[in-house]
């Protein structure tokens, strides 16, 4: 009797997978309800992002907060197990819904990890070099309220004085003098008029002033001029026109390949425009194409 038995259960389908279950690997950064929140799986989260995300993140320290991301995540994944919402009909549909989504991120992704390439950056810059192309000046200051000590500054660094040494002794510019008067590069516009002006009139190696404004008197070493943004510089902003203009381009070259049809009308060839017919009442709108992975919320 019991060999009926044995063969039914042999027969019988295993029981669905749990929905969202990956494997734990590497080293473990917390532990919620007795499971395991380990590095790898917040590596996974850093990595469904945009590469300009990323790097964003990690430079402005934000991990801690992908954790807490991630474990948050956890906590709710196994209480949602727990009501047992992947069992129902809703459950199932969002599930569905989630992974066709995931999918066609992984494949938006993809094809923009391909196609963003070195080669792809430099001809968007060329085609945009007019938005790149401003004057911009890199300079140092020593701001002081009295026109003397101005000049005598000033004479202490014709003569050889160290400039940064005297910017972080004597100038009133706290942010600035504290990395010896540096100012970075900056565009004629961020600056009060008497200063740009007298800036912008120097060439790279000199030293001007006294040039006053209402702050004060200062003392102005130019170190260099530029007439344009190198590409370096702004090379994350380029990834994020990039990868949006790439991605519009796949979907329209998916659509241009594609056979659709419309509820009322025939099917259109390959590449073929399509007008749709309006949809019945009730009826859903139709889906927009997949959006990047959201970034952790900003501290």
């Amino acid at each position: 009797m019991l060999l009926p038995l044995v063969l039914l259960l042999a027969c019988e389908p295993p029981p669905p997978p749990v929905p969202g279950t990956m494997e734990r690997k590497g080293d473990v950064v917390s532990v919620v309800n007795g499971q395991n929140v380990t590095q790898d799986m917040i590596d996974r989260t850093l990595s469904q992002l945009p590469a300009g995300t990323k790097d964003k993140i990690v430079a402005m320290g934000q991990m801690d907060q992908v954790k807490d991301q991630v474990v948050i995540g956890e906590l709710l994944y196994q209480e949602a197990l727990k009501q047992k919402l992947n069992e129902g009909p809703d459950g199932a549909i969002a599930l569905a819904m989630a992974e066709r989504d995931a999918l066609a991120r992984q494949l938006l992704e993809k094809i923009v990890a391909e196609r963003a390439n070195d080669a792809a950056i430099q001809k968007w810059y060329d085609d945009h070099a007019v938005q790149f192309k401003r004057p911009q000046v890199k300079a140092r200051h020593i701001l002081v309220k009295e026109k003397a000590e101005a000049d005598a500054i000033f004479a202490q660094v014709k003569g050889g004085g160290d400039f940064a040494k005297l910017a972080t002794e004597k100038s009133l510019d706290a942010g600035s003098a504290k990395e010896g008067g540096e100012l970075g590069w900056f565009e004629k516009s961020r600056m009060v008029p008497e200063f740009a002006d007298a800036a912008f009139a120097a060439k790279k190696g000199d030293v001007i002033g006294p040039v006053q404004t209402k702050f004060g008197f200062h003392i102005i070493d130019i170190e260099d001029v530029r007439d344009a943004r190198p590409i370096e510089e702004v090379k994350d902003q380029i990834k994020g026109q990039l990868r949006n203009e790439l991605i519009q381009a796949y979907i329209e070259e998916l659509k241009k390949g594609a056979t659709i049809t419309t509820p009322n009308g025939a099917g259109a060839a390959a590449g073929a425009s399509v007008t749709e017919s309006k949809p019945g009442p009730g009826a859903p709108p139709p889906a927009a194409p997949p959006a990047a992975p959201p970034a952790p919320p900003a501290p």
